[in-house]
């Protein structure tokens, strides 16, 4: 299989990367955005799982009309997983560095590194040195779409020497690496009002590493590519007409005809037109199928047919995987509701509702009489309702996302 072109000691640069993509070889990135690749590197953007290290829980995702976002504490450092699926060959390795714009925000230097051979999500630490919140956009809105933003470039370089492909075998998404041994032993066990947060949290991780996508519709319509492709292959050896292996193809070739993948169309178009190329005076050019039986471009076009099928599978893969990790990321912060609104009200307001209740059980007790507390209770029940009243509406209301950004 081609490689890209830069040869064993330099950096992989931006059309490096776009024709990996187009040839679904060396260098597999699910999903794949052009413009992500950029000089010497490909912009890596972040998954809606996010961890602060200091505060032992997750950090809650923002969203207004524009963007979606996390804030970082001061002298905070928070994990992510990438929003891509990656695998790379063994003679292709890499290393991570920051983007200009999260540094002139504040954030600490990322400097780490991608072995050979690697296959699965990256798991990624960001830190915020300074005495300020700062605000990380992980998702830009535009007319309804949502587009992830880069936030920390990979520079991949090629191991002189090494000569090794990615097989259609690996283009399947597996339980991803993403370094569970690091998510569990950065997270210990707190005590006290987090602890059914932490164990919520060691769920999601758990359920994240063994999820298996289900195989839908898209699924199906790529398998049926792959499908076809297998069914002309075993017509070429058993040598049935040319016009037997022409009709095979022409309900795929139907169904391609309103699809959106232009890489899957055009690979499609390439090896179905080897039935069909015709000579000057009209006839085909294919007349004997023993010819296309030693046909090695033919069988070399097919094989790119069928890797870009399990390339669109993969990234279908990581979308449902994403689309799961953001439902029950939404879970988590449902159920932590009523946490988050029994610790604000021992944050304020704390000492009122404290000292209405020992004025209460004072009363009770006869150590005070009920008409000297009353005075008292009236007056601590301007302070007490209101706490009452948020509680209410927190836990019944209508929550909208956050407009200010």
């Amino acid at each position: 299989m081609n490689k890209s072109e830069t040869a064993g000691g330099g950096p992989l640069l931006a059309e490096d990367y776009r024709k990996a993509r187009k040839e679904v070889s060396d260098i597999v990135i699910a999903p794949f955005d052009e413009n992500k690749a950029k000089g010497v590197g490909y912009n890596l953007a972040a998954s809606m799982l996010v961890y602060s290290v200091n505060k032992k829980r997750l950090v809650k995702v923002k969203e207004n009309d524009r963007e979606v976002y996390i804030e970082i504490a001061p002298h905070d450092t928070v994990l992510t997983l990438s929003h891509e699926y990656l695998v790379v060959d063994g003679d292709i390795a890499g290393t991570f560095h920051s983007k200009v714009r999260c540094s002139a925000m504040g954030l600490g230097n990322v400097s780490t590194t991608l072995d050979p051979n690697w296959r699965g999500k990256l798991l990624f630490s960001l830190n915020n040195p300074t005495k300020r919140k700062i605000k990380l956009v992980i998702e830009e809105k535009n007319d309804g779409a949502r587009k992830a933003v880069g936030l920390i470039t990979m520079v991949l370089y090629r191991i002189a020497g090494k000569e090794e492909h990615i097989t259609a075998k690996e283009l399947h998404l597996d339980n991803p690496p993403m370094r569970t041994d690091i998510w569990q032993d950065l997270t210990e066990r707190p005590s006290g009002i987090h602890a059914q947060a932490y164990e919520e949290f060691q769920k999601i991780v758990q359920e994240i590493t063994e999820f298996e996508a289900p195989k839908g519709e898209r699924h199906a319509q790529l398998q049926k590519v792959i499908d076809t492709a297998i069914e002309v292959r075993q017509k070429i050896l058993r040598g049935e007409s040319i016009g037997a292996i022409r009709a095979a193809t022409v309900p795929t070739e139907e169904a391609l005809r309103s699809s959106g993948d232009i890489e899957l169309k055009e690979k499609f178009d390439a090896w179905n037109g080897k039935f069909n190329e015709k000579s000057e005076d009209g006839s085909y050019k294919i007349k004997d199928v023993a010819e296309l039986a030693k046909d090695d471009a033919l069988k070399d076009m097919e094989d790119k047919l069928v890797q870009e099928c399990h390339y669109l599978m993969l990234c279908e893969d990581v979308r449902l995987q994403e689309e799961f990790i953001q439902k029950r990321i939404e879970r988590y912060w449902d159920g932590q509701r009523l946490t988050r609104l029994l610790k604000r009200m021992l944050n304020y307001r704390a000492l009122a509702v404290l000292s209405g209740s020992v004025l209460i059980a004072m009363s009770f007790l006869g150590i005070i009489s009920l008409d000297e507390a009353v005075p008292t209770l009236q007056k601590l029940g301007f302070v007490i309702v209101p706490v009452i009243v948020d509680v209410v509406v927190n836990l019944f209301g209508v929550h909208k996302p956050d407009q200010k950004g």
